[in-house]
C-alpha cells in the first residue's frame, strides 16, 4: 500500500445521486490533477464538495452509497488519505501510536516496518508524544494532527482534507496549517483541500476549483492576493440599553467540582454582543451555558434582567433566554419545521429565515445551515432578553456568515443582549462584539496508569480467572459459598490491585444491585420458617431473609471481581488478545473497540440534549417523554457520528482485508495461567465449604 510518488487524478463526466434523491449531488464533473499539484476545492454549502471528496478518497461506492456514472482514475501513488473536519469522530484507538498504526495494520504492513513510519508521520505533523499518550487527553488541534499523521503513515499519493480546521481555535488552526506545510515540504504528494476560507491556504495551494450546485464553475491557477470571506455591511453603532446580564465573582464548572475559569465580573447590556474567546478546552461552552442558566455556577452568581436563572423552571427560563448550541440538531424536538415554529405564524417566520421550502421537512433532515437558521428562529421568537450562541459560525460558508451577522444585528436592534462563544475573529469584528478572553484551562485530573499484576496480565487470563468462581456460584444459592468466595477475593485484593477508593466508586452499581435485589427477595421471596412481618403480598420470613442475604452476597461475589479485574484492563490490549489469542474476527473486534471509544462522544451529546430540553421549555415535562425524545435524537446523532467514524476508518483501509497485521503483539505467558488456577481454586473452595456446612442449595434439580 505504500505510495510510489504523487498521484495523478482524472475525473471524467462524473455524476452522483444519493439513495432516495432525484436531484444529482454532482453533475458531469471533469478535471485533471497532475502529480504534486495542490488544489483548493471551494464553493457554497451544498455545492457537492464533500461528496466529491468522498468519491476521490474511495470511501463512497456505487451502489451502497448512491448511484454514479462517469469515472475517477487515480494513478501513480495509488494510496489515498482522507482527513475530515470533526477530529473527535476520527480517533479510533486509545493511544497515540496505536492510532497512527491503525491504517498500517489494515494495509498488512509488516510490524517491523511500522515504528519508523509512525515516528516519521508524527514528526511531519509536529506531534511527538509518548507512544502510550491517551488520545482522549488531546486537544482538538492535536487530534486533527493525529488524524493527519494516521493518513500520512500510509504514504498516500493523494491526500484529501475536508474542512480540516473548521472546528479548531486559532492556535489549533495555526498548528494544523504548519503541520500541513511541513508535510508538503517533506513528501511528494498530491493535495486536495476543501475549505470555506481560502485565505488560510493561499501560499500552500497553487490552483482553485470552484463548485456550485454540483457543477464545476471555475478552475484556475492561483493569482493575486488571497480573497476573504464576504463582508457584511454594519448597521451602525448599536444603541445600548439597560443591563440584561450580570456575572458577579463567577466561577464555572462542567462537572460541578472542578473550576474551569474565574472569578469573572462583567455585564452585557441590551443591544450589546459579548464574545467569549479562548482556546479549545478553556471553558467557553461551560461559561456560555452557565450564563444561560443551564449549568449551575460553582461560585458567584448570574442574573438575567435581575432574575437568577438557575432555580427557574424550564418554561419560565425559555421565555427569558434563547440558546443555540454548537450542534443545532440538539435544539429540535418535533417532527417538522412547521411544528417547531408553531402553527400560528409559521409561514411568516419561515419566510423571514429562508425556510419556506422546507416547512414540512423533518428538522434533522435539513442541511447544517438550514438547521442553524431554524435554531436561531426558535431562540429569538419568544421575545427573550438574552441570546446565547455556541460557535455559531462553525462550518458556515460566506452566505451563511452573512445570514448570521444580519441575524445578530437584528437581535441587537430588537434590544436583546447576545453572548456567543466563538473562535472566529472575522465574526467578532463584523458584529463589533465586546470580548472577554479565557485562559487555557489547567489540565484536569488524569486517571493514573494502571500498574501491578492486573495491568500486566493478559486480559483473557483475567476473564478466565473471573469466570471460574462465577460458574461455581451460579450452581448454588447459599450464604456459605458466597461468603467464602467473597472473603477469599477480598483477602487477595491488596495483593493484586491499587487504587481501592477509585475501585470502591466503580463498585457502587454492583453494591446497589445487591441491596435492591436483597430487599425485593426479603419482601416477596419464598416464605419459610418464622414469619416476622406480613401485609398483603409482602411476607418477611426467616427463609426470605436468608435467601435475600445469599442473593446479595452472590451478586457481590460475582460482580465485584469482574469490576475490579476489568477496571485496570486496557481496552486496546483486550482487543488485541481477543483477535490474536481468541482468534475472533479481526474487523469485528476492532469495529467494537472503535464504537466503544465513540461512546465518550455520544455521552457529550446526551448532556447537551439535556441542556436544550431545559432551554426550550421542555425540561418540566414527564420523564417518559424526555427519555423518548432524548433517545431518538441521540440515536440519530450517534448514527451520523458513526458514519463519519466509518468513513475515517475506511479511508485508512479498514475492512480491505479479512486479516490484519499487529503493531502490538499480544502474549499469554505461562504465569498468566495462575489467574485461571486462582479462580478455579476460589470456586472449588466455596463449593466445598457449602457442602461441608450442609448449606449447598442447587439451583437446578
Amino acid at each position: 500500500m505504500a505510495s510510489v510518488g504523487a498521484a495523478r487524478v482524472e475525473v471524467s463526466t462524473l455524476s452522483w445521486t444519493f439513495p432516495g434523491q432525484h436531484q444529482p449531488a454532482l453533475h458531469d464533473i471533469d478535471f485533471v490533477i497532475e502529480p504534486g499539484e495542490r488544489v483548493l476545492l471551494q464553493g457554497p454549502s451544498g455545492s457537492g464538495k464533500s461528496t466529491l471528496a468522498g468519491l476521490l478518497a474511495g470511501v463512497m461506492r456505487d451502489p451502497d452509497d448512491g448511484t454514479g456514472r462517469g469515472d475517477i482514475s487515480v494513478s501513480g501513488g495509488t494510496a489515498r488519505g482522507l482527513v475530515l473536519q470533526q477530529p473527535e469522530n476520527q480517533t479510533v484507538m486509545a493511544r497515540v501510536h496505536d492510532d497512527v498504526a491503525f491504517g498500517l495494520e489494515n494495509s498488512l504492513v509488516a510490524p517491523s516496518d511500522m515504528q519508523s513510519r509512525i515516528d516519521q508521520a508524527l514528526a511531519d505533523v509536529g506531534l511527538e508524544l509518548d507512544a502510550d499518550h491517551p488520545t482522549r487527553e488531546l486537544s482538538g488541534g492535536q487530534r486533527q494532527r493525529l488524524a493527519l499523521a494516521g493518513a500520512l503513515a500510509m504514504e498516500p499519493g493523494l491526500l484529501i482534507l475536508d474542512e480540516p480546521t473548521s472546528s479548531l481555535d486559532p492556535d489549533g488552526v495555526t498548528a494544523v496549517l504548519s503541520a500541513i506545510e511541513r508535510m508538503l515540504s517533506a513528501r511528494d504528494i498530491t493535495l486536495v483541500v476543501i475549505d470555506h476560507d481560502p485565505s488560510r491556504w493561499w501560499g500552500l495551494v497553487d490552483r482553485v476549483i470552484t463548485m456550485e450546485g454540483g457543477h464545476v464553475v471555475s478552475d484556475a491557477p492561483i493569482t493575486g492576493p488571497a480573497p476573504s470571506l464576504a463582508q457584511v455591511e454594519a448597521s451602525g453603532p448599536a444603541v445600548m440599553g439597560d443591563e440584561v446580564l450580570v456575572a458577579h465573582d463567577l466561577v464555572v464548572s462542567r462537572d460541578g467540582t472542578s473550576g474551569l475559569t474565574g472569578p469573572l465580573n462583567f455585564s452585557v447590556r441590551a443591544g450589546e454582543i459579548l464574545a467569549i474567546r479562548g482556546p479549545n478546552g478553556s471553558g467557553k461552552t461551560t461559561l456560555a451555558m452557565t450564563l444561560a442558566g443551564l449549568l449551575p455556577p460553582l461560585q458567584g452568581r448570574v442574573s438575567i434582567a435581575g432574575i437568577n436563572p438557575h432555580p427557574l423552571g424550564s418554561r419560565e427560563l425559555s421565555t427569558l433566554v434563547g440558546v443555540v448550541p454548537q450542534n443545532p440538531a440538539h435544539c429540535f424536538f418535533r417532527s417538522s419545521v412547521r411544528a417547531e415554529l408553531g402553527a400560528a405564524g409559521a409561514e411568516d417566520l419561515a419566510r423571514q429565515w429562508g425556510l419556506s421550502h422546507v416547512l414540512e421537512h423533518h428538522p434533522l433532515s435539513l442541511s447544517g445551515g438550514q438547521q442553524r437558521r431554524l435554531a436561531l428562529a426558535l431562540a429569538m421568537q419568544a421575545g427573550q432578553k438574552l441570546l446565547v450562541l455556541d460557535e455559531p459560525s462553525q462550518s458556515l460558508d460566506s452566505a451563511g456568515i452573512g445570514e448570521l451577522v444580519r441575524s445578530l444585528q437584528q437581535a441587537m436592534e430588537g434590544g436583546m443582549a447576545v453572548v456567543m462563544a466563538t473562535h472566529d475573529d472575522a465574526l467578532v469584528e463584523a458584529v463589533g462584539a465586546t470580548v472577554i478572553t479565557l485562559d487555557a484551562s489547567p489540565p484536569g485530573p488524569v486517571e493514573p496508569v494502571a500498574v501491578g499484576p492486573l495491568a500486566q496480565a493478559n486480559p483473557l487470563a483475567l476473564f478466565a480467572g473471573a469466570l471460574a468462581p462465577a460458574v461455581a456460584l451460579l450452581s448454588t444459592i447459599d450464604v456459605v459459598s458466597a461468603s467464602v468466595a467473597l472473603g477469599l477475593m477480598l483477602a487477595c485484593l491488596p495483593l493484586i490491585t491499587r487504587g481501592v477508593p477509585r475501585l470502591a466508586i466503580r463498585m457502587l452499581p454492583v453494591g446497589l444491585a445487591s441491596v435492591l435485589s436483597a430487599v425485593t427477595i426479603a419482601l416477596y421471596g419464598q416464605s419459610s420458617g418464622e414469619v416476622f412481618f406480613e401485609w398483603g403480598l409482602v411476607v418477611v420470613s426467616e427463609g426470605s431473609l436468608f435467601l435475600a442475604l445469599a442473593t446479595a452476597l452472590r451478586i457481590l461475589a460475582i460482580g465485584g471481581p469482574a469490576v475490579i479485574l476489568f477496571s485496570q484492563v486496557d481496552a486496546t490490549r483486550f482487543a488485541d488478545a481477543l483477535s490474536q489469542q481468541a482468534r475472533l474476527p479481526e474487523n469485528f473486534v476492532v469495529g467494537g473497540l472503535a464504537g466503544l471509544r465513540l461512546l465518550e462522544v455520544v455521552a457529550g451529546d446526551r448532556e447537551v440534549r439535556g441542556w436544550m430540553m431545559r432551554a426550550r421549555g421542555m425540561g418540566d415535562t414527564g420523564l417518559a417523554r424526555r427519555v423518548i425524545s432524548t433517545a431518538f435524537t441521540i440515536f440519530v446523532l450517534a448514527i451520523r457520528r458513526s458514519h463519519t467514524l466509518a468513513m475515517a476508518m475506511e479511508a485508512r483501509a479498514f475492512g480491505l482485508h479479512r486479516s490484519r497485521t499487529h503493531y502490538r503483539t499480544s502474549v499469554f505467558p505461562p504465569r498468566d495461567y495462575l489467574w485461571l488456577a486462582g479462580g478455579v481454586a476460589i470456586g472449588a473452595l466455596s463449593l466445598t465449604a457449602a457442602l461441608l456446612a450442609g448449606s449447598f442449595n442447587a439451583i437446578l434439580g
